[in-house]
This record gives C-alpha cells, structure tokens and sequence, in this order.
C-alpha cells in the first residue's frame, strides 16, 4: 500500500481541562509550519453534543470496515481529523482508513458564544487521554471550547511541540479528494424524524456484514429494508457502517437521507438544529472512494485548458465562505453556471472545496496535505492527458459522439451512448463507467464538442 510520510507538530496535546469551568482545548497543526492557526475560543451552548459529535468523527476515523482478505492487517497511526474554520461554521472532518466512509461534523454559529473565529483548514491532534475525557462531559457541562493558538510559532528552538510522524495512505488522500464529487451529484431521497429513524435502526438485522445490497425506501407505516431495488430507494451495504450514527438519534431533529442517480454512494445527515453531522458511505463497503474517479471529468478539462480563466476567476473569489453559491459566483465574474459547476468540481477535486450536501453548495477549504503529488494521486487523468496529446485520440463521429483511441497498439473505441462515454477496453467492461470514466473515455471526451 502506498503512503506519505507526513508530520503533525502540536504546540501541546489536545486535552480538556476539567474543573469548575471546564475547558476543551484541540490542539491543532499547521503543514506550513508557519503561524499556528487561531480558529476559535468561546463557549458551546450543548457540551453532551459537541463531545458526541466529535467522538463520532474520531471512531469513523479510528474504523477499519473492510480488510482485503489477502492483506494482513496492519497497525496504522489514525489521521488526525481536518478542521475547517470559515464563514461562522466550525467543520471536523475524516475518513475512515478503509477509505469507504466519510464523516464530517458541522458546528454551526448558532452552538457557541465565541469570541474569535478565524479562518482556515488544520488538524486537530485526537489523542487518547482527550477521547476519554470527552466522554466524560455531560449536558449541564459548562464548557469552553478553545481550537488552535495563535502567539506561538512552530518550530523555535525554545519551544516544545509534540510531533507524530505517520504514513498517510495516498488512497486515504485520493477518497478526501473525491468525495465531493459524488455528493455535488446526490439529491434528497429520505428524510424522517430522529424519533421514526431510531425505531429503523433497531430493526436492523445484528448480522449486518453481507455484500448483499439492501434498499432502504418509505412506506405508510415508515422506513423499511428490501433486497429488490425500490424507486427513490436508497442502496446500501454493510450495515455496520451506518450504527455509528445511531447513539446521536435521540438528541437529533432529523434524518435526510441523498444518494446519487447511480446508487453508487449515499449520504446520512443528522440535523440537531445547531449542528449537523454527516456520513457518506460507498456502494460497497470494500470500494473506497480513492478509486471511484468521479471528478476526472473536470480535472480533463481544466488540465486542457479549457477552462485556465475560469480556474483562476474563480480561486480568486474564495474566501473561506461556509457556502459557494455558483449562481451568484457566475453573476459575480461574468461565466456561464456550467463553467462555474465544472470549475468547482475541479477546484473541490484539488482540495480546495469540499461539499455540503445538506446545504446543496462547496464550501472553501485547503486540505493540509502536498497537493503537488495530484498527477500521482490520478493515474487515469496522467494517462489520458498523454493519450490526448499525442495524437492517439481519432474522432470518427460527432452526433452521436464516437471516436477510436490507440493505446499500447490497442484500439479501443469510445461511443457516446445515452449522453455517456462507453469504452470497448477491459476495464469498462467491469465497472460499466460505475467509478468514473476509464483513461480512453477521458481522453476521447475532451475532443468531443
């Protein structure tokens, strides 16, 4: 398995200071290793709710849900969770290390009394000690929340920091990568009450580990499980992946359920009214969203140069905004709505944006990893950016689309069909376009008018 080595250096470790007035303290990194980010101080309105969400994040982080059977399982030091600060929300962050389950808690301005928010992307250093305490704070709690520090720089001599060095699977990267992709392309298909949701999950069968998909639909009497695919459904597999969220049920408001057309992926948001988490899961639980490719589309046709304006116009309007609206950023700068989708598919792609299903919009954010290894992390997008410059790309029709691709003295041919790429190689044979387009469909598609 291939990984980076990347260092976390902590100015103190995270910890929660208890006594009279209980303070938690996320002590956070900057890659940089510039200024240590300041995000936020102040106080949270519901302590035995914060503490829940952010213990969620860390045991979907700290989760290994599929182990390939010819692999033998290795002791991997947990990613520490990314911490975003930016238009009034505080968002957490991480995936866990099997790459099939994403996981993100959204504190929102209305679930502290703070008294600075910054803005910025980090990671907060989740140690043991800091976990137990957390499950030990209680609703009537009072509790100070204080997230990086600002009057201290990283790396003085005279300074001590706690540093973790761990191996960052380049396919944990990849999924943090890709994950937007799929949910910019979900829609609502279920949403209940938390009281209805908590009476589904005790349903649930025990045994919950069969590659069997299951759809979950609505009827009069409320939510159920089928083994035949039911219209608006939802698909899922692996069960398991979804009881983390069921001690949150009793304190949330709501349920929402997306999934895309496809039913290839499904996202699980809790509303609690000032805070929200989300689950994303994969179509199976042993395919990790590092290889599913669903923002190769738009990464062709920025690295093509079709849209080097766009790209620019539109990292030029990001500010750390909580929500991007394309509409309005389309108005702003003078571009299509297209261009401006494609564009923040591709900057989300590159870890500038991610996305928040619930709100239906990207949010800025910068990923505290090298994103200068992006043509390692896409081998697809390198070999089709080679196919398409050296001339290996024929068109042989344009409506419907069709074209033949010469790679490794193979031809292959690319037809559009139904308004997608399908490809004659081996490899589309056995995904049918479910994780992405293949490197001949990429190359071809960025030829087609």
């Amino acid at each position: 398995m291939s990984a980076v080595a990347h260092s976390y250096r902590y100015l103190h470790p995270s910890a929660v200071f208890e006594g009279a007035a209980p303070k938690l303290t996320l002590a956070t990194a900057d890659a940089a290793g510039e200024r240590h980010p300041y995000f936020f101080e102040g106080r949270v309105h519901d302590p035995a709710l914060v503490a829940q969400l952010l213990a969620t994040v860390h045991i979907v982080v700290g989760s290994r849900f599929f182990t390939p059977a010819n692999t033998v399982q290795m002791l991997i030091d947990l990613a520490d969770p990314v911490v975003t600060s930016g238009g009034g929300l505080l968002r957490f962050e991480g995936f866990s290390a099997c790459c099939s389950t994403y996981v993100r808690a959204d504190l929102l301005p209305t679930s502290y009394s703070g008294d600075v928010v910054g803005k910025g992307t980090t990671n907060v250093d989740f140690n043991a000690p800091m976990r137990a305490a957390l499950a030990r704070i209680r609703r009537d709690t009072d509790l100070a929340l204080a997230v990086g520090r600002d009057e201290v720089t990283l790396r003085t001599g005279d300074t001590e920091v706690t540093e973790r060095k761990v191996e960052l699977p380049t396919r944990w990267i990849r999924g943090m990568l890709e994950v937007q992709s799929y949910q910019a392309g979900m829609r609502k298909r279920l949403e209940c009450s938390s009281v209805e949701a908590l009476q589904f999950f005790r349903s649930l069968p025990k045994a919950s580990t069969s590659r069997t998909p299951l759809w979950i639909a609505r009827s009069a009497s409320g939510l159920f499980t089928t083994a035949q695919a039911v219209e608006d459904g939802v698909r899922v597999t692996d069960t398991s992946r979804l009881r983390v969220l069921q001690p949150l049920l009793p304190p949330a408001r709501s349920l929402s359920v997306f999934a895309d057309d496809a039913g290839q992926s499904s996202a699980w948001v809790l509303d609690f009214g000032t805070a929200r988490l989300t689950l994303t899961l994969s179509a199976e639980v042993w395919r990790g969203f590092s290889g599913e490719g669903q923002g190769l589309w738009a990464l062709m046709r920025a690295d093509l140069a079709r849209l080097p304006s766009a790209l620019s116009k539109v990292r030029a309007q990001l500010q750390w905004q909580a929500a991007l609206d394309a509409q309005a950023l389309a108005n702003e700068i003078g571009m299509e709505r297209a261009a401006v989708d494609d564009t923040l598919r591709a900057l989300g792609a590159s870890g500038l944006a991610g996305f928040d299903v619930f709100e239906g919009s990207y949010f800025h954010r910068v990923l505290p990893f090298d994103l200068s290894m992006m043509d390692d992390l896409h081998p697809r997008l390198a070999d089709a950016r080679t196919l398409a410059q050296s001339g290996a790309v024929t068109v042989i029709g344009t409506s419907p689309f069709e074209a033949s691709v010469k790679s490794r003295d193979v031809i292959h041919r690319v037809r559009e069909v139904e308004g997608a790429l399908h490809c004659t190689c081996p490899w589309f044979a056995k995904h049918q376009g479910e994780r992405g387009p293949c490197k001949h469909a990429l190359a071809a598609g960025s030829l087609r008018p």
